[in-house]
């Protein structure tokens, strides 16, 4: 099934009536992440991948709109680093948190991706779960944008364009000019999702990771320079690839795996309903009576807590606990259950019986006919 989704019309008129613009990460390799998103889906989500030329298209219309819609140009990047908070791992995380810490001028002028992530992930659930599948699809293809975007260091910085640094213009120099030279090495290596409990922890897990690029995208562009004796020749661009290319490569890569994981999610904590054309999934969005999760008691809980959830039909199912990065910390093969409520009691260890600790935590129940129910809980120790 595809969708026939234009580009808003505003974007269109913004690109063949303004002055051209470097488009940041370069308008193909937003593309290639989306599309290689697709690759990485599990097999009951695998459904899917049939949107993929539309995901593909539509990766791009975050940018064409910071033309002619208020408020979009700061949702693709973050000064991270104008926040001492962040180097002392005390930065708060949610907007609302943020606006009242540092003030939304100071929040807003810095960027704020996290929350346009954030955003875009539950627009996304709502699609799914009233299967809207052309708002889905919409939703999905913004979210990759951004979150594209946030594997591209130098959307993490202040100096976003070395002009603190006397480097002007290596942004467009690294994410446009010199991937486009070299996008037949970018593409995504093979991998699959991982399960995602909080999809705003997550970002900002990846900031932590994605941040020492800054640092070795500004030194590669000096030794590029020094090499070539100027920024704009053939010789400069080989040199920035030769400093800087294994790191671009794996910077796309887990976008593309990133995209994935949220698009996964976001199915999941909808319910995983049934996409167009697929056997998989309930036949309808959560009701009273179908797979789901329910509240565990207590919550937040300190030495044991009751996991309950309903089963749509009987048959054999799984219960598991993730950790926020993703890693199954516990499993249990409940084995064959009727249909209806269940519970079981988890004493916050994990398979080999060690102490976890605090935090959030993914619960994930998979019924018979492989339907996924989402929960969470949080240990306090």
């Amino acid at each position: 099934m595809k969708l026939r989704l234009a580009l808003p019309i505003l974007g269109l008129l913004s690109v063949t009536l303004l002055p051209p613009v470097v488009p940041r990460w370069g308008f193909e390799v937003h593309r290639l992440i989306n599309r290689a998103a697709t690759t990485h889906l599990p097999p009951d989500f695998q459904h899917f991948a049939q949107w993929a030329d539309d995901l593909e298209q539509l990766s791009t219309a975050a940018d064409e709109r910071k033309c002619c819609v208020t408020g979009e140009s700061i949702k693709h990047y973050i000064d991270i680093d104008d926040y001492p908070e962040f180097f002392t791992g005390q930065l708060p995380h949610t907007y609302t948190e943020m606006v009242t810490t540092y003030g939304e001028s100071r929040v807003d002028r810095n960027g704020t991706a996290p929350w346009a992530i954030e955003a875009s992930y539950l627009d996304l659930v709502q699609g799914f779960a009233t299967a809207d599948w052309e708002g889905a699809v919409a939703a999905a293809a913004d979210l990759g944008h951004y979150v594209g975007d946030l594997h591209s260091p130098l959307h993490l910085t202040v100096n976003f364009n070395g002009q603190l640094t006397e480097q002007q213009g290596i942004h467009a120099r690294h994410e446009s000019q010199m991937t486009a030279r070299h996008l037949g090495e970018l593409e995504p290596a093979p991998g699959t999702v991982s399960m995602i409990a909080d999809p705003l922890e997550s970002v900002f897990e990846w900031i932590d990771i994605q941040y020492p690029g800054v640092a070795l995208i500004l030194a590669a562009d000096l030794t590029a320079q020094a090499a070539a004796g100027s920024t704009s020749s053939d010789a400069y661009y080989e040199a920035l690839w030769d400093a800087v290319g294994d790191e671009t490569i794996t910077w796309i890569r887990d976008a593309s795996l990133a995209v994935a994981s949220l698009w996964y999610a976001a199915w999941i904590e909808a319910g995983s309903p049934p996409l167009p054309g697929s056997t998989t999934g309930r036949e309808a969005s959560p009701t009273p009576g179908a797979t789901r999760v329910l509240p565990n008691a207590p919550n937040p809980f300190t030495l044991s807590t009751s996991l309950r959830f309903e089963l749509d039909q009987g048959g054999a199912a799984t219960l598991m606990i993730f950790d926020v990065s993703g890693r199954r910390v516990r499993r249990w093969k409940l084995g064959v259950l009727p249909r209806g409520l269940h519970e079981v009691l988890w004493n916050g260890r994990d398979d080999a019986g060690a102490a976890l600790a605090s935090g959030v935590y993914h619960v994930v129940v998979t019924d018979a006919a492989g339907s996924r129910a989402l929960g969470r809980a949080v240990l306090v120790k």
